[in-house]
């Protein structure tokens, strides 16, 4: 993420590693908070297998409850969300990276519109947060495998490509697993992106040891 470290001192680039991986847990956070409460607060009986987290943010439920509070809880997430991945992209040095971030934070934006008003919108919201926060976690697990441990980095690869890309062929088949198979996908781009940012900031800290230690 950090494509111009000679600028930093290793305890500038440290330090920004831990921020990134502080901001990574509040997004992991937020997510979290969005399910648990929209589960509550949702105007009909949730059902895991059928309902998507988007039906948070419906105006009304598909049997047509009124879904106020949910549409709330959601909206608020899907902000803070954005605020979350904006602040990552300041943090990063990399074009690639902070572009990435950028479209993720846009996406987010896009996700408040309800998905039982235009749905065509909130997709494209989606596909921008998933497909940005993919491409960029591709991307920094190809780092770790580049000058790091290379059976952590493969193992991180299968948990994002085991998660998402499963989702990406139903979601386009028009499968009726997709509410199911969705939970699982962001839970493991999640946990994939904070892992490989935790490892980036263990390189950058073992780099400082070692030369400190010479």
């Amino acid at each position: 993420m950090l494509a111009r470290t000679e600028l930093h001192t290793r305890e500038e680039v440290l330090s920004i590693y831990h921020k990134l991986n502080r901001f990574s847990n509040y997004l992991i956070y937020v997510t979290l908070v969005v399910f648990i409460l929209g589960m509550l607060a949702y105007g009909q009986p949730f059902s895991f297998k059928e309902h998507a987290i988007s039906h948070f943010g419906r105006i009304r439920t598909q049997d047509g409850s009124p879904n106020t509070l949910s549409l709330l809880i959601y909206g608020t997430g899907m902000i803070i969300s954005a605020l979350i991945c904006f602040k990552l992209s300041r943090l990063t040095e990399h074009n690639t990276s902070n572009f990435l971030l950028r479209i993720a934070a846009a996406g987010y934006i896009l996700l408040i519109v309800p998905c039982d008003i235009l749905n065509t919108i909130h997709s494209i919201g989606g596909a921008m947060v998933i497909g940005s926060l993919w491409f960029l976690t591709v991307i920094q697990i190809h780092e770790l495998i580049k000058q790091y441990n290379k059976i952590r980095a493969y193992l991180y690869h299968l948990i994002l490509q085991g998660t998402v890309l499963p989702y990406a062929f139903l979601y386009a088949i028009g499968s009726p697993l997709c509410p199911v198979v969705q939970k699982f996908a962001i839970l493991g781009l999640m946990i994939s992106l904070k892992l490989v940012i935790v490892e980036h900031a263990k390189e950058c800290e073992q780099i400082r040891n070692n030369a400190d230690s010479h």
